[in-house]
């Protein structure tokens, strides 16, 4: 019997609860043990679509902006395409050197499920990480929930020629306005914005999107 399984085993017993219970107990425990938890609520960073309130909102509601953020010795890339947006999605890089912004939330621990579900951490497409981040002006590293694709990009976005960007990492128009728009939402550094402005997109409208976020005036 693996140990996990008999942890479980025994806690049921001592506590005279069902196996399944049991399970959920121990599952809710190694969630309140996260550094990014903070009693009911958790830290999430927002590097991507959800630097943007009006997207965070559409599944958490509870979602509440404290800053802009920094990430240091990561970078912003994209990969992985997406049939909601029609092109590559952002994740984010261990890169030495660089960095990336993002939007630091707080939001109720009982819609970490739902991030989790946005994020598609189910169907292994992201998976969650602990990150440090510095709020804009401070020294202090806090702790943060951040989102990785399960299959990272092998090789360096700003590396490759703009001509050499490959379609499978190329995000679509409407997706790179949102992260602009949410950018300077967030009051993320002016230098940050012009360097998503600069990402190469495929050109592609999802026009459903573009109106719920109201995109069609953001300038790339």
């Amino acid at each position: 019997m693996h140990r996990e399984c008999l942890i479980g085993v025994v806690t049921c017993l001592l506590l005279g609860l069902p196996y399944s219970q049991s399970q959920s107990i121990a599952g809710d425990n190694a969630t309140s043990n996260l550094p990014e938890v903070r009693g009911n609520t958790f830290l999430y960073f927002g590097f991507g679509s959800n630097m943007l309130a009006k997207r965070i909102h559409i599944q958490n509601p509870t979602a509440v902006r404290i800053g802009p953020a920094l990430l240091s010795d990561y970078r912003l890339d994209f990969a992985f395409i997406s049939d909601r947006w029609g092109g590559a999605v952002g994740t984010i890089v261990p890169t030495q050197g660089d960095s990336a912004w993002g939007t630091l939330w707080e939001i109720d621990l009982a819609n970490l499920p739902d991030i989790d579900n946005q994020e598609g951490v189910h169907l292994g497409i992201y998976e969650p990480r602990t990150v440090y981040v510095k709020l804009r002006g401070d020294s202090e590293l806090t702790p943060a929930r951040a989102y990785l694709l399960t299959k990272q990009p092998e090789s360096n976005l700003y590396e490759l020629s703009r001509d050499s960007v490959p379609a499978s990492r190329q995000p679509s128009r409407t997706y790179l306005q949102c992260l602009v728009k949410g950018a300077i939402e967030s009051s993320i550094p002016e230098d940050y914005v012009r360097r998503l402005r600069s990402i190469k997109h495929n050109g592609h409208v999802n026009r459903a999107m573009e109106q719920k976020l109201e995109l069609q005036n953001v300038a790339l």
